[in-house]
């Protein structure tokens, strides 16, 4: 079995997860695939490897508020030839966090949960709009929300709770 990267590290040094956020990557990083950025849009930038893996996303001002796409492709498929659950979370995952990420001043953030309810397919091509939502934001922890649309069609839903980690 591999050595884990962070090696020998006492299990105290993760309580509460301060030094895994302090090392968390700063570099943007380059999409999976290059994907013609939709009109309108400009190229969102990526910190996190799983997500730079389905990516790219998209970000634009709109209307007073900062929206977030994706474009489905055949990654983000499943068997029965719409979009994947998982692949929709993670891009729910990212759009909150990006909007948590300008609510907070760029603090370190991690998700405590996300629940989503899932109204209508999606198909490949198919391009993933939200405008996320600061329900109420508190010292440690803050509430989010968003729509998922293609066009004018909810997709699915979801809400979410993140810890907000100090400043080191």
């Amino acid at each position: 079995r591999p050595p884990h990267p962070d090696g020998d590290r006492p299990l105290e040094d993760f309580r509460g997860g301060i030094a895994a956020m302090s090392d968390y990557n700063s570099t943007p990083l380059k999409p999976a695939r290059d994907v013609k950025t939709p009109p309108g849009w400009d190229l969102a930038e990526q910190f996190d490897p799983f997500e730079a893996s389905l990516g790219p996303y998209f970000q634009r001002m709109h209307e007073g508020g900062r929206e977030f796409a994706f474009v489905l492709d055949d990654r983000h498929i499943n068997a029965q030839g719409v979009a994947h659950g998982g692949a929709l979370l993670t891009f729910a995952d990212a759009a909150l966090g990006y909007a948590i990420w300008e609510a907070t001043d760029r603090a370190p953030c991690v998700t405590v949960s996300q629940q989503s309810n899932f109204l209508s397919p999606a198909v490949a091509g198919d391009l993933i709009t939200c405008r996320p939502e600061v329900v109420r934001k508190a010292r440690e922890v803050i509430f989010m929300r968003a729509d998922f649309m293609t066009g004018d069609r909810i997709v699915f839903t979801a809400t979410a709770i993140w810890r907000i980690w100090p400043k080191a």
